[in-house]
Parts: C-alpha cells; sequence; structure tokens
C-alpha cells in the first residue's frame, strides 16, 4: 500500500500538469497504472500513515541486505541459506541411512 503522502505528491504533480503519467511514475517509482488511477479519481486519496519510529510498512525493503553467503537480496536470518542447508542434511542422512543398509546386507 502506498503511504499517504506518496499518494499526495503523486496528486500534486497532475495539478500542476508539468510531468507526464510516465515521468510521474518513474519519479516517483510507482505503476503508471496508479498515476492513471489517481488521474481519473478510480483510485481514492488514502494510504498508510507510518509508524511511531518513522518507518512505513513499505520501508521493510529498505532494510533488506546481501546475504553473505548466497548474495541474495533478503531479510535476515537468510531463509534461502537455511532452507539449502536443510535440504544437504535431508541427503546426507539418505545417504548414512542407505549405506547403513548396504552394511547391515553384506554382514548378514
Amino acid at each position: 500500500m502506498l503511504s499517504l503522502a506518496l499518494v499526495e505528491e503523486i496528486r500534486r504533480l497532475l495539478v500542476e500538469g508539468q510531468l507526464s503519467h510516465r515521468k510521474i511514475a518513474a519519479k516517483l517509482s510507482v505503476s503508471r497504472g496508479t498515476v492513471g488511477a489517481i488521474a481519473s479519481g478510480r483510485r481514492g486519496m488514502f494510504g498508510h500513515e507510518p509508524d511511531a519510529d518513522g518507518l512505513s510498512l513499505n520501508s521493510q525493503s529498505a532494510l533488506a541486505e546481501r546475504c553473505p553467503t548466497c548474495g541474495a537480496r533478503v531479510y535476515k536470518p537468510c531463509l534461502l541459506c537455511r532452507s539449502r542447508e536443510y535440504k544437504r542434511r535431508q541427503e546426507r542422512l539418505a545417504e548414512l541411512i542407505s549405506s547403513e543398509d548396504g552394511n547391515r546386507l553384506k554382514v548378514a
């Protein structure tokens, strides 16, 4: 959801009439459809307010960082690395079980 300040900025730029919908969308990193919906009145002038600490709900993307292990852009801890490690452990466990079963057959 867009912040209320962003919706108001889109509306202000539309009223000024200096920029096209495409340029407004590119400048504010929103879709052209959003700008068009605000311009035509299909989208109301609503949005969310920032939290008490000043961060908006969508500002979490600014906190995402590169995982030092896999290089993916993630929120810490890296669930991608954790799931890959889990898969490796399951494969190793399956190999151990199959090798133990093979040893038991040879002994008998």
